[in-house]
């Protein structure tokens, strides 16, 4: 019988292991996301047959996330299936990449209760793309970029470090007061940031941040995994024009050159239309849907 045991920073770092076996550039599977919304979705984990397993409570049901590792699927769902008629709740697994819908359906007799929800899609970039803004379709954020560098031309882009955590923490604590959204999720999301911060090292999660005559102005924290960096954190302070252009710029030029990363996910809009404008007029070259499969 699985038992699962809930996500915390003494163990998360065991599970990200198998994030190697990951078989799409969804933001699930990634730490950051994972530590930071645990409480949230209730995230716990088991180990079976060398398959991570993690159960969620989403859409305010029990739900799965799709099985991945060395061992065998096959095996995992059998055990998934047995946990669920044991516990009496049906077996739905929530935010299903497309690349694993012709498993759950073809071979576990999975179904789509319904289209996936626009609201939760990632959007995927190239990374040279974000780095470079090269082209007349990059003309507007290259006009907020010179906009900055005119107004702001002693500004740095710097490593988020140890040293610099507690600069980081009052940007955000400041961010929060005078720039945060009333919106619960975005407070929730503020609140899970500042609680990340300490284990930036231990996690192994990069970040970056522009600064102006000795103020922080402008933040972003990602992961990478494979050719992807996962941007979990990306907060800018609006009082400084073209901030927010400046740090998705200048963090996906740091990673793409100093780790060779391919893509760029800049995670869901969460149904907010600011942010839906904000990413789509970046141009990602592809939405990344997320579905809900039953399988009976």
């Amino acid at each position: 019988m699985l038992s699962f045991e809930p996500i915390t920073a003494d163990n998360i770092c065991k599970t990200a292991e198998y994030f190697k076996y990951k078989i799409s550039r969804t933001s699930d599977y990634t730490v950051g996301a994972m530590y930071m919304w645990r409480d949230f979705y209730n995230t716990s984990f088991t180990i079976y047959d060398d398959m991570i397993l993690y159960k969620v409570r989403f859409l305010n049901r029990i739900s799965f996330t799709y099985p991945v590792g060395g061992g065998s699927l096959t095996k995992a769902m059998d055990a998934l299936k047995e946990y669920c008629q044991t516990n009496g709740i049906p077996l739905w697994f929530c935010t299903i990449p497309e690349e694993a819908i012709p498993s759950l359906v073809n071979e576990f007799n999975g179904t789509i209760p319904g289209i996936p929800n626009r609201d939760w899609a990632d959007y995927l970039y190239l990374a040279q793309d974000l780095g470079e803004m090269a082209g007349r379709r990059y003309s507007g954020q290259r006009n907020h970029i010179n906009k900055f560098k005119k107004l702001y031309p002693n500004y740095s882009y710097q490593r988020i470090t140890p040293e610099n955590h507690p600069r980081v923490v009052d940007f955000l604590m400041d961010y929060e007061k005078n720039h945060g959204k009333e919106a619960s999720l975005a407070q929730e999301e503020l609140t899970r940031t500042l609680e990340l911060i300490p284990y930036l090292e231990q996690f192994k999660l990069p970040g970056g941040f522009i600064e102006v005559d000795g103020v922080i102005v402008a933040i972003s924290i990602g992961e990478i995994i494979k050719d992807t960096l996962y941007c979990h954190i990306e907060k800018a302070n609006r009082e400084y024009p073209g901030s927010y252009q400046m740090i998705v710029k200048e963090f996906a030029s740091d990673m793409m050159h100093t780790y060779g990363i391919q893509y760029i996910n800049r995670e869901e809009d969460v149904g907010d239309e600011g942010l839906r404008t904000s990413k789509l007029s970046y141009h990602p070259v592809q939405l990344l849907d997320k579905y809900c499969v039953l399988v009976r």
